[in-house]
């Protein structure tokens, strides 16, 4: 998105957008260590969401392959 910017000579933009995923980044890094510190009952959920994260991507992907060989299928 950076490189998106750069070429239509929007350079902020893209700071900002980088400026606003770092950001969200460290809020949500902070919030699960003050979740993590007042309970133990979210460990199990973290210790799973790399494998969650994982699965939601392969599930999206798996989609997107389905939609592109149709979409190949219905112009071929």
């Amino acid at each position: 998105m950076l490189l998106v910017c750069l070429q239509i000579d929007r350079f902020w933009l893209g700071a900002g957008l980088a400026l606003t995923l770092v950001a969200v980044g460290v809020i949500t890094a902070l919030g699960i260590a003050a979740a993590r510190s007042r309970t133990s009952r979210l460990d199990s959920l973290f210790a799973r969401a790399p494998y969650l994260s994982g699965a939601l991507i392969a599930v999206v992907g798996l989609i997107m392959l389905g939609s592109g060989l149709a979409h190949l299928a219905g112009h071929g």
